[in-house]
């Protein structure tokens, strides 16, 4: 496993999209991308042969969107 540093994407992202733009993972692996995209407000979409990359991929953007919920209902997470 090789993940990019999450504020390397951050920072592609901020460069190269806009609010609401769709970022397009072909090679998804964990789902770093998804997960920086959708914390900041951007649709995703991502591709993983992998079984246990797609499984950890999930869990990963079920996590933000478990924490992105609570504090949306101001709940402690």
């Amino acid at each position: 496993i090789c993940p990019l540093q999450l504020e390397v994407i951050r920072r592609g992202v901020m460069l190269w999209t806009n609010p609401d733009d769709i970022v397009l993972s072909p090679f998804m692996g964990i789902g770093s991308e998804g997960y920086v995209a959708l914390e900041m407000g951007r649709r995703f979409v991502g591709v993983e042969l992998k079984a246990s990359y797609w499984r950890q991929a999930v869990l990963n953007i079920q996590r933000l969107d478990d924490q992105l919920m609570a504090d949306l209902l101001g709940v402690a997470t």
